[in-house]
């Protein structure tokens, strides 16, 4: 019985982890009409736009803009061919994307100031709530 309720924990903590590193993607094409580029293109303005939300919701510095923009521009292509991987199963996606999403947090937080970085990390936790509540009413 508790062998079930871990293996659902986890699987659960999979599931909104890899909604925290979904949403701002989606949003970010939301925000661009719907439209996704194919190729580098895709993954550049996908990164841009992922950018552009970051920098109005946390303040960022020019300086701190041009930190990060290599950032994401490198987690971009990443995410992508993860989604596009049909070997993996879901579990197997949201654990990679899991992985790319603590190594970009890794990276963005010597960058953002503690304030921002938190604002960073609410960010994530509102996006993973809502991807819950829209799992739920599905």
């Amino acid at each position: 019985m508790q062998k079930n309720f871990v293996s659902r924990a986890v699987m659960l903590l999979a599931v909104l982890i890899s909604a925290a590193v979904c949403i701002p993607m989606l949003a970010a094409q939301d925000n661009m009409g719907g439209q996704s580029a194919m190729g580098a293109g895709g993954n550049m303005s996908e990164a841009a736009a992922k950018l552009e939300k970051m920098s109005a919701a946390l303040q960022l510095t020019p300086a701190q803009k041009e930190q990060i923009r290599p950032i994401l521009m490198e987690e971009a292509p990443k995410l992508k061919a993860i989604k596009s991987d049909t070997s993996l199963g879901p579990m197997q996606k949201a654990m990679k994307m899991h992985q790319i999403a603590d190594a970009t947090d890794a990276k963005l937080k010597p960058i953002l100031n503690p304030e921002q970085y938190e604002k960073w990390q609410q960010m994530r936790a509102e996006e993973r709530q809502q991807m819950m509540q829209k799992m739920q009413n599905h």
